[in-house]
């Protein structure tokens, strides 16, 4: 007798999150499997998932909005509780024609930046009233959970009004000294484009933009136009490294206005640029690298000028004002005993 998809669902959820799995992945032909510190490991006596089980653990979750964008798109990305406490990021997607999923566990309270043990920046980044803070990295990297820290150490100490733009929402926050809201793509505001259109009619102090997947070069002089006013805007971007995170923001921004004025509004108000890379720590768990880069007059001249390729050399003689290389950061981790060299 085939077990009910929620039972089957619920049990596999909260085997990922009592061993503290970062995610989980249900693919047809395969049996459920955790990645726990970057490995991926099988579960234990489940049996090889089919594409009628996934199909039923599926629409057993999906509301019947969702389920049409999926049945068109092929793929959608949504956040949901289960089981009453814990919280999902989940991709829907099909691959050889058959669904597949993955779980990326959100945890129910937001870490702070000093548990997080992110760098100065971040703690800046908290006092400065505007600007165009980049937050970069590949899918699983961290970026939703340090802006949420960031947010929520706002939340904590300042009267702000806060204003987040997602897809989905991840963390939840309850607005205390703050006026947080939180607006979903598709439930709250139609798109991104409309969120950003709303928040320059606003008297805002802080918008946080969650990675923009397709309207990215109708959303970014929007976004300028906010962090060059009186706005403070943190956004997401999936990059590698700092030079591919500028340039795809000017790639862009140069879709709805000149290249010149584009590499002038960003460099007027780029306040600094972050990315992130997670690696497994030594004894369990994770741990970040980073490479940095803090705006100054060199680098607003950079970008003025349009010689992106030149930051990197900025950032390498730049230690001591607190920039960085990915290369470099990871060495420090290697060296501090926190990684292993075969990891990286």
């Amino acid at each position: 007798m085939m077990e009910v998809p929620t039972i089957l669902l619920n049990r596999l959820l909260e085997e990922a999150a009592k061993k503290k799995a970062s995610s989980l992945h249900l693919i047809a032909g395969n049996v459920p499997t955790l990645r726990i510190n970057n490995q991926l490991v099988g579960i234990e006596g489940e049996n090889i998932l089919d594409a009628d089980t996934l199909k039923m653990i599926i629409n057993s979750f999906v509301t019947p909005e969702e389920a049409e964008k999926l049945a068109t798109d092929k793929e959608i990305t949504l956040a949901k509780n289960f089981a009453g406490t814990f919280r999902f990021r989940i991709n829907v997607f099909y691959q050889k024609n058959l669904p597949s999923m993955t779980f990326c566990y959100v945890p129910e309270t937001v870490s702070s930046i000093e548990q997080l043990k992110l760098p100065q920046i971040f703690t800046d980044l908290t006092k400065i009233p505007s600007g165009l803070f980049i937050l970069a990295g590949t899918h699983a990297s961290g970026k939703t959970t340090s802006a949420a820290a960031v947010i929520e150490e706002i939340n904590n100490q300042q009267k702000k009004h806060i204003i987040t733009i997602e897809d989905p929402i991840e963390y939840s926050f309850i607005s205390k000294k703050s006026i947080i809201e939180q607006r979903q793509i598709g439930s709250d505001t139609k798109s991104y484009i409309t969120g950003l259109n709303y928040c320059l009619e606003e008297d805002v102090d802080l918008v946080y933009v969650g990675e923009i997947r397709k309207e990215l070069q109708k959303c970014m002089s929007l976004i300028l136009e906010l962090a060059t006013g009186n706005s403070l805007v943190i956004m997401e971007v999936n990059a590698n490294n700092t030079t591919r995170a500028i340039e795809k923001v000017l790639t862009a921004a140069e879709f709805e206005i000149s290249d010149e004025a584009a590499r002038y509004s960003l460099a007027d108000s780029l306040v600094g640029v972050v990315v992130q890379r997670l690696l497994p720590r030594r004894g369990g768990g994770m741990v970040a690298g980073y490479e940095i880069l803090l705006t100054n007059s060199a680098i607003k001249s950079l970008i003025r000028e349009g010689k992106i390729y030149q930051l990197e050399s900025i950032i390498q003689t730049s230690r001591k004002e607190g920039m960085i290389m990915m290369e470099k950061s990871l060495e420090e981790l290697v060296r501090n005993n926190d990684i292993r060299q075969e990891d990286i």
